[in-house]
Order: C-alpha cells, then structure tokens, then sequence
C-alpha cells in the first residue's frame, strides 16, 4: 500500500488538475498554503473532502486548521493520525 504522503500528492495533482507536475514531481516539504501550487479555499474545500473520502476520516473538526496544511509531510501526519485514532 502506498503511504500517506504518496497518496495525498495524487490527491493534490487530480484534485487540482494539475498538468505540468506529476505525483513524484511533489517533494514532502512542499508549501501547500501560500506555495507555487496555488491553492485558494475552493481547492482547501476540494481536497478535504477527497482526502476524507480517501481516508474514511473527519478532516476538518470546528475550526480550519492552517499549520496542518503548511506542507505535505504537515497534512500526512495530521491524515496519519486521524486514520490511527480511527482504528
């Protein structure tokens, strides 16, 4: 199985649809908020509920949580703990 870093890139390039980047093309440190991707809320919104389709978690509990989605490597730890409290 792939890990979680590997899995939200490709969440990230689909949900974004990004053509000039691949999945491997992404780095773990990757500036999600603010970075070269170009995120906006309505990205944030697309991809939280990917990621929580994906993942079979509740991303987002209350109030949006920015340093989650710093980098890559930030939101796979958030995703990874979420997915172990629910096992």
């Amino acid at each position: 199985m792939e890990n979680i870093s590997q899995q939200l890139k490709q969440i990230i390039i689909a949900g974004l649809r990004i053509k000039d980047r691949t999945a491997e093309d992404l780095s773990d440190d990757q500036q999600l908020l603010g970075g070269d991707l170009e995120i906006d809320s309505i990205d944030i919104l697309q991809l939280i509920l990917e990621i929580e389709r994906r993942f079979g978690i509740k991303l987002v509990d209350g109030e949006f949580d920015e340093s989650a989605w710093q980098s890559i490597a930030t939101l796979a730890a958030v995703v990874e703990a979420k997915v172990a409290a629910k096992n």
